[in-house]
Formats: C-alpha cells, structure tokens, sequence
C-alpha cells in the first residue's frame, strides 16, 4: 500500500541545507498498524508529510497503492488526500469557531456532499469516538482528550483507507492518552491502515510493528 523507495529530503535554510531525511526505504502493507518513533528532529514528521502527500521528497520515489505519487498532480493528488487518507495531528487542527459536528463535516463540504449527507456521517462518526452528547460543543467547550477524539471522527468520517496520526497523543494526560489509544487500535482491527508517529515508546508498543528513526535514517524496521 506504501511504499518509498530511497527518500530524501533536504530543506535550504539560508545558505545551509538540512537534510531531514536521508535514504529512507521501507513499506506498509495493507491492514498494518506501524509506528515510527524517534526523537525530535529524527526526521519522523517530515516521514510522515511525505506519506500523507503534503510534502515531496527531494530524491527517491513514493508509490501509494501502487501508484508513483509523482503522477499524481492538482486535483487528483488532492482527492486521494481527501478520499483515501485520514490525518490525526498533535495540536487537533480544529476550526475553533465550529462545533465538532461541523469540524467532521469538513471533508465532506470540500467532496461536495450535500448538508444531509454530511450531517448524518458526521453524526455516526461522532457517534463512534464516544461524543454523541458533544456534538455541538466547539472546541474550547471539549477538554484536550474530547478534542482529540474530534479529530480522530474527522479523520473517520470519509472511509479512507490509510489513518495518519502525528503524535495523536503528545499533549494529552495518560487516561486521555490511553483512551486515544484504544480508538486507533480499534482502528486497526476494523482493516484500516495505520501509521503513527510518536516519541513514546509505550505508544510505539502497542502498534504490530516499530519503524525506529535516527538522524533522518531509518535504523530498524
């Protein structure tokens, strides 16, 4: 399902280049659920916007679904965003002026469901991560582990096939955390793809297999 094939990646600051990833191969089989770990600056963030198609390499090749994502270019690289891969991020990522329906509605307004449709998969998301009784809560109504969940439904609500998740747990308490958790892995045994990115080593241990990062490489696999 993913694949990348000696990836690197180096940003210009200034008169300096960073390479923040260096030779990086490896895949992801369909129904997997993998974590990446490392610490910060290993280069496990740039990884994941390189999965998650919102960055490109600076060298190697990317196939996704056995597709060179080098050909996929404007509308089409963005629909299969859209359709195919759910992102769950640190920091949420939710429009503090909406409420968590109308957050997980979101990616259905950009497919150009209608009102009803939207509502109702919004709803059963919703429905799934345990918020049904916050529904029209905006986020700073929800506590950080509410919020989370949120994001969790919004990156649901499309049926994509591959879940991204950055460091899903990073600024939540251990129950919080936890609870997290136990909705990826739920995730995880419904048959959908997973790829998490964190630098705990009890979160990486929950996962069926631990990608180790170091210094933009890939030390262990």
């Amino acid at each position: 399902m993913i694949e990348l094939l000696h990836i690197s990646k180096t940003y210009r600051q200034g008169t300096q280049s960073v390479h923040a990833l260096r030779d990086v191969s490896f895949s992801v089989q369909s129904g997997e659920f993998v974590a990446v770990i490392g610490a910060s600056g290993s280069g496990k963030s740039t990884l994941m916007n390189i999965v998650g198609c919102l960055d490109e390499p600076t060298e190697g090749q990317y196939s996704l679904f056995g597709i060179p994502v080098e050909q996929l270019r404007g509308p089409r690289l963005a629909a299969v965003r859209n359709r195919e891969i759910g992102f769950v991020f640190q920091h949420f990522n939710l429009v503090h002026g909406m409420s968590a329906l109308k957050n997980v509605e979101l990616p259905l307004v950009f497919r150009g469901e209608s009102p009803a449709v939207r509502r109702e998969k919004a709803e059963h998301a919703l429905r799934l991560v345990g918020l049904e009784k916050r529904m029209e809560h905006v986020p700073s109504q929800l506590s950080g582990g509410q919020q989370q969940r949120v994001a969790i439904a919004r990156a649901l609500v499309g049926q994509p096939r591959i879940i991204l998740a950055d460091e899903p747990t990073g600024n939540l308490d251990v129950p919080a955390a936890a609870g997290v958790m136990e909705l990826l892995e739920g995730i995880h045994q419904e048959g959908r793809t997973v790829v998490l990115i964190t630098h705990d080593p009890a979160v990486a241990a929950r996962a069926g297999r631990i990608v180790r990062m170091e210094n933009g490489r890939i030390t262990a696999c």
